[in-house]
């Protein structure tokens, strides 16, 4: 009968978390900061004097991303450890994919950019083997690679394991981004998904 039909569900199971937030920063200063000729510098920049209030911004989206949206037990508390700052002044072209071992989540704060000349690549982890088919459109569902414009002052989090890599640089003008990795420390493994599924705290709906 028209107007019983059930509407179609579309249940997102292990969905890949990306968090994004656009945060306040009115100036930095890296003039007395060395880079090596591929642009790096060191990787202990979020604990000079200068970056101060900056990490404890990121830091406190960090909270944000563990607590609030993936609501990771408070007896861990998450913590940055290496930090550093890639600054491009020429074109280049993308870096390899890649994830970073020995942390949780890492991310990247856009400190200076041309907004739709550069980008970060996510890339869907491929553990087998399948049929490979064409799609009338792409959507967020069926792509293998997504590519995120970011604005300046854009904080990405995410997963450490995810693999991903910086888009070419397009543009003549200058790319400073702040890169970092997050660890945790406190109590592993209290409690795991599958006790709380079987006692009801986790429930899919139809």
């Amino acid at each position: 009968m028209k107007g019983t039909e059930k509407r179609m569900t579309i249940l997102q199971i292990f969905p890949e978390i990306v968090y994004q937030e656009n945060i306040p920063i009115s100036s930095y200063d890296i003039s007395n900061i060395d880079f090596n000729d591929a642009g790096f510098s060191h990787n202990d920049i979020l604990n000079m004097n200068q970056f101060k209030k900056i990490k404890e911004l990121i830091q406190g989206h960090v909270e944000k991303y563990t607590q609030e949206i993936l609501e990771i037990s408070k007896d861990l508390s998450f913590y940055i450890t290496r930090s550093w700052i890639i600054k491009l002044e020429k074109a280049v072209n993308n870096q390899n994919f890649h994830n970073h071992s020995n942390s949780f989540f890492t991310g990247v704060l856009y400190l200076d950019i041309e907004e739709g000349q550069d980008s970060i690549v996510f890339q869907k982890k491929k553990d087998y083997h399948y049929v490979k088919y064409d799609f009338e459109k792409a959507n967020v569902y069926n792509q293998e690679i997504i590519n995120y414009l970011p604005k300046k002052n854009d904080l990405i989090i995410f997963d450490a394991k995810l693999l991903h890599q910086v888009g070419p640089h397009l543009s003549t003008k200058k790319r400073i981004c702040l890169a970092f990795e997050v660890f945790a420390k406190g109590i592993f493994g209290k409690k795991n998904v599958s006790q709380m599924f079987n006692k009801g705290e986790l429930e899919l709906n139809d």
